[in-house]
């Protein structure tokens, strides 16, 4: 008997990551198609949607371009994730009306307070989270503010994801976990609240109607099917945001279970079968039937390391003639005794989330001294990345963990995942497979039913490769060091939102 093949499409930040799932539950083939943010203000962060349809169509060649005929017909299905909050703007001739605005994105700042202090008990109380710059309401109400003629135009709004599916399948629909991340969204009831839309003046009618993540939406269009060489049969799934397809897809799926994320951003993440009711934390249903997730995230983590790699390592990684610079600075940085030798840094480089919640703070490095290298300064990024990592953890002081396991990016350097395991003093699994797009890719092979729970796919798919554990001397010295970063930060916090009125 032939395989079939299912594909997940996921759209993060820095790019599109396809992978492509054989009904044994082996990963068969995957590719990766990078674009850029766009940075036209400071504290603005936005992405042309048209890159995400090519980056999309781009992977999806690469990931199956050594398919026979027979094999390409038997892909049967595909499924797609990408980041909460990130709305798509359309016109009522379905043209997108303007540039996105990213998750990251800071600009709304005061439309955020306004919400707190005029509605932010009652927006809790539907939504389970509190208004802040990341959420789609606050990025709405700045658009409503500031560009009145682009908002006018609005005739329909897709998220990110489900814009890209529009795009492959011409099926306008949202998940109930991704309409969760617009802040927009009765998290109880499951439905588009009328007084959170009527805080920007928009009807329900403007988003698109909500389903289940498994479901299908429609087949693949006549046009996709002839671009990519796909079977004009192939099931559309509707997926959902990327953070659920990856605590799922790590194989996070019963209560206590939890996640550490070294990606572009950083989550602390625990799985409950009950809300904590805390304003500084994110709420979102869980893909597995009553339960949630919920999280603490930092806005700038492997961000962080990319930004110093790209503006200190410039002729270090020019010198390696094509070779990954990372693997290069990681030897450097291994040298450096933990701890960096009393240099800390602050890794507020677009403002901070979890736990602050500040659009206004900034990035700083404190402790430097003569005797301090490159490769110190290295090291104290991946350390502050971590201090705030602990800063989000704190917010779960009443949980018990089961397992904690970390993905993402920064989680494929062993040297990374020491700092994280040390600094947090928590034993750290790493999973086969963490990426978003292997959680579509299941979730697409449940819609269609290889699996009868979306469960039982990721236990058959998903195992530990490898286990980090703290070193107790290690610790000791972050443990020191992490009180010095809380008193850092509060001592710096009124000289950061100085700086930035200037």
């Amino acid at each position: 008997m032939k395989h079939q093949y299912v594909l997940g499409i996921d759209h993060g930040s820095g790019g599109c990551k396809v992978t492509c799932l054989r009904s044994d539950g082996k990963i068969f083939s995957e590719a990766y198609v990078p674009y850029p943010s766009l940075y036209p203000f400071p504290r603005w962060v936005e992405q042309d949607p048209e890159m995400w349809i090519k980056a999309a169509i781009e992977g999806t060649s690469i990931a199956t371009k050594n398919f026979s005929p027979g094999d390409r017909e038997n892909i049967v299905a595909l499924s797609f994730t990408a980041p909460h909050h990130v709305a798509v703007l359309l016109d009522k001739d379905r043209n997108v009306i303007r540039p996105a605005i990213m998750w990251n994105d800071q600009r709304s700042g005061e439309q955020s307070k306004q919400l707190s202090e005029e509605y932010g008990e009652r927006i809790y109380d539907i939504t389970y989270n509190a208004p802040n710059p990341t959420w789609t309401l606050s990025h709405l109400l700045w658009l409503k503010q500031n560009e009145p003629d682009p908002f006018n135009k609005v005739d329909k709004i897709l998220f990110m994801k489900d814009y890209v599916r529009f795009r492959f399948s011409e099926h306008m629909a949202t998940d109930y976990i991704e309409a969760e991340g617009s802040l927009l969204f009765d998290i109880s009831k499951r439905e588009w609240s009328s007084f959170l839309l009527s805080l920007v003046d928009l009807d329900v009618g403007v988003f698109p109607p909500v389903v289940s993540p498994t479901d299908e939406c429609g087949t693949i269009s006549a046009q996709m099917s002839e671009t990519l060489g796909l079977s004009n049969k192939v099931k559309i799934i509707t997926g959902t945001a990327d953070t659920a397809a990856e605590v799922y897809g790590c194989g996070t799926v019963k209560a206590g279970d939890g996640v550490v994320k070294l990606a572009t951003a950083g989550n602390f993440t625990i799985v409950s079968d009950e809300v904590t009711k805390n304003d500084k934390l994110t709420t979102y249903h869980h893909l597995v039937d009553d339960l949630f997730y919920q999280n603490s995230a930092t806005n700038f983590a492997a961000a962080s390391f990319r930004w110093f790699k790209e503006n200190f390592y410039q002729e270090f990684e020019k010198s390696l003639d094509g070779r990954p610079v990372y693997p290069e600075i990681m030897k450097e940085v291994e040298l450096i005794k933990p701890g960096s030798e009393g240099l800390i840094f602050q890794p507020y480089l677009n403002g901070e989330r979890s736990p602050h919640w500040d659009p206004l703070l900034r990035a700083s490095f404190f402790g430097c001294t003569a005797r301090h290298t490159r490769s110190h300064f290295a090291r104290a990024v991946l350390e502050g990345v971590g201090f705030s990592l602990k800063d989000c953890s704190l917010q779960f002081s009443d949980k018990q963990l089961n397992k904690m396991r970390i993905i993402g990016g920064g989680s494929k350097g062993r040297g990374w995942v020491q700092i994280i395991a040390d600094i947090l003093n928590v034993d750290l699994e790493i999973p086969s497979c963490s990426d978003a797009s292997f959680g579509a890719a299941l979730i697409a092979a449940t819609g269609i039913g290889w699996f009868t729970s979306l469960k039982e796919g990721v236990l058959s798919a998903q195992q530990v490769i490898d286990s980090v554990w703290p070193i107790k001397e290690n610790q000791k010295v972050y443990e020191e060091l992490f009180s010095i970063y809380q008193e850092l930060h509060n001592r710096t916090y009124d000289l950061s939102h100085r700086l930035a009125q200037m």
